[in-house]
């Protein structure tokens, strides 16, 4: 697959041939190709459009650092040039089991277009159990910004591995 080209592949094979990474080249990613990723990610579904998230795009060495003594899977975000800390903006109610289903979305969103542009990451859900520790990283002290996750990212060392459960094993036709 090109690295930061042009080249679009297949939405299903890239659905299908998306996998978390978790080694990454030590090359930074263009802002402008940070910025596409993050366009695509505004796309994804939201509860009555109301788009709930607020992203922290993470370089800097001393905020990764930081970032990465708040969860036992600290290497990933160390070892990654870039990563995305996401939280749910609750300013705007409507529902919060559909704002955190939107934030599910976004996430899926971000990892399929990095893997589309050739790039790879990984959704780190532990770090959650240490959300307000997070929220400290970034100076946050406002209630209405809940920390959901982040994803390391980069430019895939290796490629990612996984299996999958056959449909029939996870489907009921009634």
């Amino acid at each position: 697959m090109a690295f930061f080209s042009n080249y679009y592949m297949d939405v299903l094979d890239c659905i299908k041939s998306r996998r978390s990474i978790r080694k990454f080249e030590n090359q930074l990613i263009p802002q402008e190709i940070i910025e596409e990723i993050l366009e695509c990610g505004r796309w994804a579904p939201s509860g009555v459009n109301f788009q709930p998230w607020k992203v922290f795009v993470v370089s800097d060495p001393n905020v990764k650092e930081k970032l990465a003594k708040c969860t036992k899977h600290s290497s990933l975000i160390l070892n990654a040039p870039h990563t995305f800390a996401i939280f749910l903006d609750q300013t705007k109610q409507y529902h919060y089991t559909k704002h955190v289903q939107s934030i599910g979305a976004f996430f899926q969103t971000l990892l399929l277009a990095l893997h589309a542009k050739g790039l790879g990451g990984v959704w780190l859900g532990e770090i959650y159990n240490q959300k307000d520790q997070v929220s400290d990283v970034f100076g946050i002290n406002d209630p209405q910004l809940e920390f959901m996750g982040a994803i390391a990212f980069g430019k895939p060392a290796e490629q990612g591995k996984s299996s999958r459960k056959k449909v029939s094993e996870f489907v009921v036709w009634s």
